[in-house]
């Protein structure tokens, strides 16, 4: 009797239960490194090219070994923002909107617990926090929206009593001031954006003049967003427990609250969008050609040495990769794509039966790099392959260009697929199709529709949302025009679904 065919897809959420970081909290830890090893190194293999070889003379700019380079820093903090203000505005309101409920999660896991915290509050303030609220005393121009959950929250409140009392403390009063610079800046930016789509609410459409007028107005980043940012990269985290003053544990709570809101809402994909360009044409711009290059370096650092892994769930596990040879005895496993950069899920299977299943990382890896002036992948390349070269970490980051830069790039891409269309289920965990992804998410909507695969994904239960409730969701998120061939299980942090370990539920409905 033949098994089922099944393929396998991950993301960064697979691997948070061995320890990593969730793709958010990795961005954000991206721009908080210092890149000065980096610049360093990528300095060095500037100066190792031969200044009368053909990359010299003909792709890199006059004078390139002495030229100044050039690294992502608090000047690209208002571009940050503003890609985050539109593109991740939703994301924002959504979290702000939800603010007790968002602190409530992020106790669960801090260094101090939700009853600790509201003690404190006690015995500072000798009322309760939610005791008094400000949604009374507080509105927003009607103009930017007509109702504001944030006034209502009991900890925004509780923020705000202590601010009250204690006005001179200027950390707590940048952090409550970022919180209403998001709130302003994601409502403003909706405002800005309604404003220049419909300047002129009638008008001629023969006349071209009236649409010359459009996209006059725009929003100050400067003054919304920048500060939130400067704390959560800038400032490093202050470790706190019970016994810690009550103004410190608040300060270090809402400087965590604004952290988990940029990681959640972060977008630096204009950012890269507006550099990758020039890691293939130097001369043209040789700042973001630095600047792009040593943050790929960067990236690779930060992977392979600041990221801790839980090693001896990664050795025995439990998680999801070394479900993996549960799973391969009860299916035919065809491949494995993952956007994740490690080789982490070839460690767990490797020496098994599973560990002759091919690997295919989409989004390049830490083992990768990329030749930009021959536009060639090399893999673990040699000191003799590195010579004469300039070689970047192949990683494709957040962004929406994510181009398939080689043949053997392309080949991967179909190659995947190809496995993907001879299965009889797909398997997709941890991945969150999101829109700077679409090169991906293209090809699962193929899938689907074209071919008429079932797609199974496995999403984290974080909320309240239903079965039905995600099933639209996703079916939005791929842009499908049905749910049919799509089935949602809802895990929790055990990897379970309703009591069950899903790879149960997977075998069953094979």
């Amino acid at each position: 009797m033949s098994v089922p065919k099944l393929s396998m897809f991950f993301g960064a959420g697979a691997e948070i239960g061995y320890g990593l970081p969730s793709g958010g909290k990795f961005a954000l830890e991206i721009f908080r490194c210092s890149a000065e090893e980096d610049k360093e190194r990528f300095r060095e293999q500037i100066q190792s090219i031969d200044a009368r070889s053909q990359i010299a003379s003909q792709w890199l700019p006059d004078n390139y070994a002495s030229k100044r380079l050039n690294v992502f820093g608090k000047g690209q903090f208002e571009g940050l923002v503003a890609s985050s203000l539109e593109n991740r505005r939703g994301a924002i309101l959504d979290y702000l909107d939800h603010f007790d409920a968002n602190i409530t999660a992020l106790l669960e896991h801090w260094q101090v617990s939700e009853t600790d915290v509201r003690d404190k509050f006690m015995q500072e303030m000798d009322e309760q926090i939610g005791d008094m609220r400000y949604n009374q005393t507080i509105r927003l121009n009607e103009k930017l929206a007509n109702r504001v959950r944030l006034f209502e929250s009991a900890y925004f409140s509780a923020f705000l009593r202590l601010l009250e009392k204690h006005p001179a403390d200027r950390h707590l009063k940048r952090i409550v001031r970022a919180y209403l610079e998001l709130l302003i800046g994601a409502v403003g930016q909706h405002l800005v954006s309604q404003l220049n789509e419909e300047i002129f609410a009638q008008a001629p459409e023969d006349i071209s003049v009236f649409d010359d007028l459009s996209g006059i107005f725009s929003l100050n980043y400067q003054g919304v967003g920048q500060n939130g940012m400067e704390i959560v990269i800038e400032e490093p985290p202050v470790l706190v427990n019970a016994d810690t003053d009550t103004m410190t544990l608040f300060r270090e709570l809402g400087r965590a609250v604004l952290e988990d809101i940029y990681c959640q809402a972060m977008d630096y994909q204009a950012l890269i969008d507006s550099h990758f360009r020039y890691l293939y044409n130097p001369k043209a711009h040789w700042a973001k050609f630095s600047q792009i290059a040593i943050f790929l370096h960067t990236v690779q650092r930060y992977i392979k040495s600041n990221v801790i892994v839980d090693e001896e769930k990664l050795a025995s596990g439990p998680g999801y990769y070394h479900d993996l040879l549960e799973l391969s005895q009860h299916f035919d496993i065809q491949a494995i794509g993952t956007t994740n950069y490690n080789n982490f899920v070839r460690q767990v299977i490797g020496g098994t039966e599973a560990g002759e299943i091919p690997v295919y990382h989409l989004n390049g890896s830490v083992e990768e790099y990329y030749d930009p002036y021959k536009n060639q992948i090399l893999t673990e390349p040699s000191q003799e392959d590195r010579e004469g070269r300039i070689l970047v970490p192949f990683m494709f980051t957040q962004s929406g260009i994510k181009p398939l830069t080689s043949v053997s790039m392309s080949r991967k891409y179909v190659e995947l697929f190809d496995y993907f269309v001879q299965s009889d289920l797909v398997c997709v965990i941890g991945y969150g199709f999101n829109g700077d992804d679409g090169h991906i998410n293209g090809m699962f909507r193929h899938l689907v529709e074209d071919h008429h695969k079932q797609l199974v994904i496995l999403h984290y239960k974080s909320d309240r949302s239903t079965d039905s409730q995600l099933l639209r969701y996703y079916q939005e998120k791929l842009r499908l025009h049905s749910s049919a061939n799509v089935t949602v299980y809802q895990v929790d942090h055990r990897r379970l679904v309703d009591g069950r370990i899903w790879h149960e539920l997977l075998s069953q409905g094979a």
